[in-house]
């Protein structure tokens, strides 16, 4: 009996990244018998999202997120893995510093945001693109005799133990107590950063490692991400469609949406602190049968019908972009700021209408 894995690799410097490897079987030992069963491996030095889409029935289905440790590997599917095609994906958790790292494909597949889903409709995410992942497929042959293995794995090509060094020593330079390589060897430097923060939170003096204090590396990591970065939230009583204009180095500008924000939903739209930079934002509220824009924009950037990204030095007409005007919003020295869509930054008139109808409703 034989257990087939695919490793999928990322990409350096790419912000969506994806590859993958068919590796040879792993023969079992004489007599034994493997579980049927799908497996996640991360054998990078990031701890990690994953969700699986696999086809039951008629149904598409998408399921999700199990939290990957470094060096840890977790059964995803219990029922044996039948022959097919399967879709894989895998992102980074937002505590790790820098872009935000994908094992991904070119499949676009819907996942519920920040929290655990089974998703049998695949068209639950057709109005709103920012709930989709692409998603790598992987064709299941019947060498697995129903048990097949996902690795994720990145330029280091680390052991499953080495793995685990590796993912430590990146949570603590994420938190800003080691300074040191990210190489997956625990030498000097790793186990005194690991000894001085065991002892800080009460985890005792060892220089070991256990999922303890990895798991109070990634809350930590993770409580520190959430308190930086631009946030849209709606406090309308309306459906908002957001989109920003946010630096992009030496290049000015680059504009982005959408994200559709329910009433009195929230969500971050720029990763890690701010310094001090201008933003540019634009919205549209759904109201009936017709889109109220925000008011008291000045400054043109490229918008789209559909999800879209738009650098900052591309000409809007020839690439085949609307225009709109954004709005200007300084967010001073602190590291993270909120813009509150609020129904008087729409139309003033609009705004007070809908107010006026929500006194009578109360």
């Amino acid at each position: 009996m034989s257990n087939r894995s695919v490793r999928l690799r990322p990409i350096s410097g790419a912000i969506t990244l994806f590859g993958i490897l068919v590796l040879s079987g792993m023969t079992m030992l004489a007599g034994g018998k493997a579980a049927a069963q799908y497996d996640f491996c991360n054998k990078t030095s990031y701890a990690l999202s994953a969700a699986v889409g696999y086809v039951d029935g008629e149904s598409l289905v998408t399921r999700g997120w199990w939290r990957l440790r470094a060096g840890e590997c977790k059964r995803v599917l219990s029922e044996k893995v039948q022959p097919g095609r399967y879709f894989v994906y895998a992102e980074a958790i937002p505590g790790h510093k820098g872009e935000l790292k994908t094992w991904s494909g070119r499949t676009p597949l819907c996942v519920q945001n920040d929290s655990l889903f089974t998703l049998r409709d695949q068209d639950e995410c057709a109005e709103d693109p920012r709930r989709q992942r692409e998603f790598q497929p992987v064709d299941v042959t019947n060498e697995g005799n129903g048990t097949w293995t996902t690795e994720f794995t990145d330029e280091n090509n680390f052991t499953v133990f080495m793995a685990e060094i590796a993912g430590v020593q990146r949570l603590l330079t994420d938190i800003g107590v080691y300074d040191g390589r990210i190489d997956g060897s625990l030498g000097r430097n790793t186990k005194a950063a690991l000894t001085r923060y065991a002892k800080q939170k009460g985890l005792g003096n060892a220089s070991s490692i256990n999922d303890t204090i990895i798991d109070s590396l990634i809350t930590e990591a993770n409580q520190a991400d959430a308190r930086q970065g631009f946030f849209f939230c709606n406090s309308t009583m309306l459906p908002v469609w957001a989109a920003i204009a946010q630096p992009q180095g030496e290049e000015g500008y680059s504009s982005s949406g959408w994200w559709r924000l329910e009433s009195q939903e929230c969500a971050k739209v720029r990763r890690g602190a701010l310094s001090g930079e201008s933003f540019y934002v634009y919205g549209l509220m759904e109201a009936e049968s017709r889109s109220v824009p925000l008011a008291g924009g000045d400054t043109e950037f490229c918008i789209s019908s559909v999800q879209f990204e738009a650098e900052g030095d591309v000409a809007c007409d020839e690439a085949g972009f609307d225009k709109a005007n954004f709005r200007r919003i300084d967010t001073g020295t602190d590291k993270a700021f909120t813009f509150q869509f609020t129904p008087e930054l729409f139309n003033p008139d609009f705004a007070d209408r809908v107010r006026a109808e929500a006194d009578e409703e109360q």
